[in-house]
């Protein structure tokens, strides 16, 4: 029999028993159908022909399992061992309401790898994909691009009103995987809000500060810069930035939420943790340590930046090695 799993705190996923079928007291109630995806094993190899519900019958592209899943239905995608396949996606569009993809991690390597061909996002979601999950992944990314998009990437159609996603415990940046732009991005021209979005205990590997990741700009890039487009309620809470240009760089938004996140930032720059814009209101950032070498004195900048007015934003117990510091406006 199957090992039961009753929870009552946020971060039940189906890694916690790959056969079960209704999580308790997780972010859901129920699940619905769980599809493998396998690229590499000999034994049992992937074919989008296969059920995919069983592990002995894996399916081969992420593309075809979303196509084989039930928007609303909660339904999960497991990727074990993963290397691009001949007829994956470009980019992979999530496009069902309430859909999982976990990596199952391998020991000792990466975690399951997305990486785009070309100059593309690994992962675009868009609103058919709210309220959905990504997690335990290695994500990649193209050179002018994040590793997940928020709305779409490219094309007529920006839409982006993104809500509920949760994305955690991905690793965005190995050196393995391209060179993206960003980590997590959200493009100004995208004509839409997105509400409530969750992006925790995710890493982010720049190459700054003699830290060895790939990616070249800011980690989280949130870019829409009218109110109409805003990012509204989202939390950035307890991931990991090393070497990245800007950790979290906000243009326009209400409530973010961005507390409790490491940084190891170049000192080259004001900001190179969190960056607020003047049209950003409502925030609260707390609680987040940025670092450079082993002085705590030294610094040249400020990791930590808000354009906007005094009383817009509230900051509280930031700290720059190992002194509290107040943000600086320029």
């Amino acid at each position: 029999m199957p090992r039961q799993v009753t929870r009552r705190f946020r971060g039940t996923t189906v890694i916690d028993n790959l056969r079960l079928k209704n999580v308790s007291g997780g972010p859901f109630d129920e699940i619905g159908r769980v599809y493998h995806i396998n690229t590499a094993s000999a034994v049992y190899p992937g074919d989008d022909a296969n059920s995919g519900l069983e592990y002995e019958h894996s399916m081969l592209t992420i593309d075809g399992a979303l196509g084989r899943c039930v928007a609303g239905r909660n339904d999960y995608i497991l990727i074990h061992d993963y290397w691009r396949p001949s007829g994956e996606a470009a980019p992979i569009v999530v496009n069902k309401l309430k859909v999982h993809i976990v990596g199952v991690a391998q020991p000792n390597l990466p975690y399951p790898a997305l990486h785009p061909a070309t100059d593309i996002p690994a992962l675009v979601l868009g609103s058919s994909g709210q309220y959905s999950e990504i997690a335990y992944l290695t994500i990649g990314g193209g050179d002018t691009f994040g590793g997940i998009n928020i709305g779409f990437y490219t094309g007529g159609d920006q839409e982006g009103q993104v809500d509920g996603v949760w994305i955690h415990h991905n690793t965005f940046g190995h050196v393995w995987f391209g060179t993206p732009a960003c980590g997590i991005q959200k493009l100004a021209a995208q004509n839409r809000p997105s509400h409530a979005v969750l992006i925790e205990d995710n890493e982010f590997l720049g190459d700054l500060a003699n830290c060895a990741g790939a990616i070249t700009g800011n980690a989280i890039d949130l870019l829409p810069a009218v109110a109409a487009r805003a990012v509204k309620n989202w939390t950035i809470r307890q991931n990991r930035f090393k070497g990245c240009y800007i950790g979290v760089n906000a243009v326009y938004g209400y409530d973010l939420e961005v507390t409790d996140n490491l940084h190891i930032v170049a000192d080259a720059v004001n900001g190179e943790a969190v960056s607020l814009a003047a049209t950003m209101f409502g925030s609260m950032v707390a609680d987040n340590k940025a670092m450079n070498g082993m002085l705590n004195a030294g610094y040249t900048y400020n990791p930590f930046r808000d354009l906007a007015a005094n009383t817009v934003n509230h900051w509280s117990m930031n700290r720059r090695g190992n002194a509290v510091i107040e943000p600086v406006g320029v």
